[in-house]
């Protein structure tokens, strides 16, 4: 692979997939501002001094008192933090996504949002459909596309035109990864043009 292909994948990956900087800022600030609570007690403790929350003899106390605490208090409590743990490990270890596609044609690629997916196939929509776009939603997910039209009052909808002509324009826009289309129509319209 040359480096100008290894340099456009990199650029593509990075544009694709969002940092994980977020959750690992707020994980730290609660790290923090923990650590930073239980040094103040520790220190106001060895200066004499009253306790913000707990002292450090009381949270000791604590510790030592889970013992006398109902089984199924401790197990529940158990299993939130099991969770907890269970959705950051997940969360460390799966990819972060952008809503994005790449869409190429020949050797260029570029990568736009799903909103512009979504716009593209909304306008194709409602002119086949004859409808306003305004009466047109289009929700860009990873793999699929919906696009919900909402026809006017008495007025029917081809839908296999429609489900056709949007199958269409997805496949011409070279999209990587491919979506699959689909097409709904509200069975109540609404008055006016």
């Amino acid at each position: 692979m040359s480096t100008e292909a290894e340099l456009k994948q990199l650029v593509v990956r990075r544009e694709l997939h969002s940092p994980k900087s977020g959750l690992a800022i707020v994980l730290a600030v609660i790290a923090v501002v923990a650590l930073a609570w239980i040094g103040t007690e520790s220190v106001l403790a060895a200066l004499g001094r009253p306790a913000l929350l707990l002292s450090p003899s009381a949270m000791a106390a604590g510790v030592r008192g889970l013992g006398a605490v109902q089984p199924g208090v401790l197990i529940g409590s158990g299993a939130v933090l099991a969770v907890i743990g269970l959705i950051l490990v997940i969360a460390a270890l799966t990819p972060g996504r952008r809503g994005r596609h790449v869409i190429g044609i020949g050797g260029t690629a570029a990568v736009v949002d799903d909103e512009v997916i979504g716009s593209s196939l909304v306008r194709t929509a409602s002119t086949v459909a004859g409808i306003s776009p305004d009466r047109a939603v289009a929700e860009v997910g990873r793999r699929s596309a919906t696009v919900r039209l909402t026809p006017v009052s008495g007025v029917a909808i081809d839908r296999s035109a429609v489900e056709r002509a949007v199958a269409e324009a997805a496949g011409g826009l070279g999209i990587t990864p491919a979506i699959r289309t689909r097409v709904a129509i509200d069975t109540k319209g609404k008055v006016g043009g």
